[in-house]
């Protein structure tokens, strides 16, 4: 058995590439590469990497992301229609509740699902009529 006598930093490559026959295992010593030459190779080696896989998640997340805030957003608009009827019952007074019902409905993203954006749009239609019921 052999023993590893010193370990230095990884060489830039690609991932997924392996080295042909014959090639360097892709390991360098500490005395081929300077100290920064090593940190620097090592960061930006890794970098585009993570960078590239962050844009992936993201632009795969987005729509169920922007999914996740309209129902939110109906839930609250829900709420509001709940709190409205309420205060309808008591004889409250119904100004806040109909400025949130208005500043909900006005601020509703588009849903990516389908069945989801005609659940919404039902929820916000009820909400205008709400509205203009009551002279807003």
């Amino acid at each position: 058995m052999s023993g590893i006598e010193r370990v230095g930093p990884v060489a830039p490559g690609r991932p997924g590439v392996r080295a042909a026959a014959g090639a360097s295992a892709g390991f360098l010593p500490l005395a081929d590469m300077g100290a920064d030459a090593a940190r620097s190779a090592g960061a930006a080696a890794s970098a585009p990497v993570a960078l590239d896989s962050l844009l992936a998640l993201q632009q795969v997340d987005e729509p169920a992301e922007r999914d996740r805030t309209v129902h939110r957003r109906g839930q609250a608009l829900l709420g509001a229609l709940g709190r409205l009827q309420r205060l309808l019952l008591e004889d409250g007074d119904q100004t806040d509740a109909l400025e949130q019902i208005r500043s909900l409905a006005e601020a509703m993203p588009a849903a990516a699902d389908p069945g989801l954006a005609d659940a919404v749009d039902l929820i916000v239609l009820r909400a205008r009529i709400e509205l203009a019921r009551r002279g807003g």
